[in-house]
């Protein structure tokens, strides 16, 4: 009887984990979305109150971003300085392309990446700070989208695979 008890409590387990590792993945998108939004924010700061140059810019953002957006604008900077007669958004995309392969940005992290290294093929730095407050408030929707959908389905997701892990339970015990 204790073996009943036992692999009821495992499935449960199982169907709970596998509910909360779904409404996980959305709070990561989000919370990806949110990274890159402040990386925007500081990027047009630098850009339009001290005129420093973009290598500069990365590495002093760099300091203040959280992993793993601090090691791609090192990279970025990196890539800056070694120049080789790439522009910036070919540098910006390469750094992409290498974050690709690694499992620590999620498919909408790296879509919006990809994205906002576009906002530096601008000439001038008033078209460049236009363009990333566009930007900005395109990872604005995207994450109020994002919210929603979160609030709308985590509910859903808990209680179905609660009621999974019950009848999971039922028909196999």
């Amino acid at each position: 009887m204790w073996q009943k008890f036992v692999a009821g409590a495992c499935v449960m387990t199982g169907a709970l984990g596998f509910g909360w590792s779904l409404c996980g993945e959305m709070n990561s998108d989000i919370r990806h979305l949110k990274q890159q939004k402040q990386i925007l924010l500081n990027i047009s700061g630098e850009i339009t109150y001290l005129h420093r140059p973009m290598e500069e810019i990365f590495d002093i953002i760099a300091d203040k971003a959280e992993m793993p957006y601090d090691l791609f604008l090192r990279n970025v900077s990196q890539g800056m300085k070694a120049r080789d007669g790439k522009s910036l958004v070919s540098i910006w995309n390469a750094a992409v392309r290498d974050r690709k392969n690694g499992a620590d940005l999620s498919q909408i992290a790296i879509t919006y990446l990809e994205k906002m290294g576009n906002c530096f093929e601008y000439e001038g730095e008033r078209l460049q700070v236009e363009a990333l407050r566009l930007f900005e408030r395109e990872i604005d929707s995207e994450i109020d989208r994002l919210t929603v959908k979160k609030n709308e389905n985590s509910r859903l997701i808990k209680a179905l695979s609660t009621l999974t892990g019950i009848l999971c339970i039922i028909l196999f015990l």
